[in-house]
């Protein structure tokens, strides 16, 4: 079982990821652009990406001024940096599948090259799980630098190469009523965000699933806010109290937000998910994402494993459902 620190990539995943031709693969090699390995998979030695190579050949592709790349560089798949550095996923509903896609998005973003910081403000640390950190009560949270003062930089960890994470834990469930109390509570986190903005190409929220005053607090410290929706009726339903209290904050805080609504968990077998999705695109058609995903047993895998889906089945729905997504929250937007 592979974590994803150590996920490696056959030269056709590559070469999906990147968008070129996989016999350009040996060309990029021989340039220097990208550094391949072998890796016995059973009793065969194959050629393979490690994470860190990928990311190492997304970020020449935005450091390589064009005038001076290589033909091969210059018709090749260039991300670049996203237009929305900090994001928060949100919910005030439970059960949305919201951590798990987090986590998911979070991992596919430092793909491509991205210093991606992630933020997990769910006392139930769901999101810090999936990125296989166990020892999270040992660990300080967002609890320590809104409350206690602890500066943000002693908060952080690394999980993987190019992923940083600010942990939760139970104690993060205590935090309401101290950051009532205390002076600028909705600014707090958005200052402690920006004193390591500067770090980050993406900084990622994962939310707890209430109407919270540290919810309150990343909305005004984000700018695109994406609701992740399950394809049932009651997810649906409680989707105009989100809508109604983001547009609250927006202007008691004189704060515009873009949003985008994710449908999650989407099963075309079942005629009540298409009515749902059918729902949402109809009601809200400014703001859904043209990305579906759909329910699959590879993110529950990956979940149970704490890894990427591409560490369970690259060539899976699930893994091309959250591809499209981290290209449209992120390339596209």
């Amino acid at each position: 079982m592979a974590s994803f620190k150590d996920l490696c990539f056959t030269p056709a995943e590559f070469a999906t990821t990147a968008k070129i031709d996989r016999n350009r693969i040996s060309a990029l090699e021989l340039e220097g652009v990208l550094k391949t390995m072998k890796k016995k998979v059973g009793n065969v030695e194959r050629k393979m990406i490690a994470l860190e190579s990928m990311q190492e050949y997304f970020r020449s592709m935005r450091t390589t001024p064009v005038a001076a790349a290589t033909d091969t560089v210059v018709s090749s798949f260039n991300p670049g940096l996203p237009k929305h550095k900090v994001q928060m996923f949100y919910n005030v509903k439970g059960g949305t599948g919201k951590s798990t896609l987090t986590a998911q998005f979070v991992m596919r973003a430092s793909m491509y090259g991205l210093k991606v910081l992630a933020i997990d403000l769910d006392g139930q640390g769901h999101l810090t799980l999936n990125l296989d950190v166990l020892d999270a009560h040992e660990r300080p949270s967002i609890y320590d630098i809104l409350i206690n003062d602890l500066p943000i930089d002693q908060a952080i960890m690394n999980v993987a190469p190019g992923l940083d994470l600010i942990s939760a834990n139970l104690g993060l469930c205590n935090i309401e009523i101290p950051l009532n109390n205390k002076p600028r509570r909705e600014y707090r986190l958005a200052e402690a965000i920006a004193k390591v903005a500067d770090q980050y190409d993406l900084i990622v929220a994962d939310t707890n699933p209430a109407a919270s005053i540290l919810n309150c607090s990343m909305l005004v410290a984000t700018q695109l806010v994406n609701v992740v929706c399950a394809t049932n009726p009651l997810s649906f339903h409680g989707m105009s109290l989100v809508m109604a209290t983001i547009e609250d904050m927006e202007r008691e805080f004189r704060h515009e937000l873009d949003v985008r609504i994710i449908p999650n968990m989407y099963d075309n077998r079942e005629v009540i998910s298409q009515e749902v999705l059918g729902e949402l695109r109809s009601r809200f058609p400014e703001h859904c994402t043209k990305t579906v995903v759909n329910r699959s047993a590879d993110m529950n895998e990956a979940t149970k494993r704490r890894t990427s889906v591409w560490g369970v089945n690259a060539k899976g729905m699930a893994a091309q459902d959250i591809h499209t997504l981290t290209e449209e929250l992120i390339i596209n937007n």
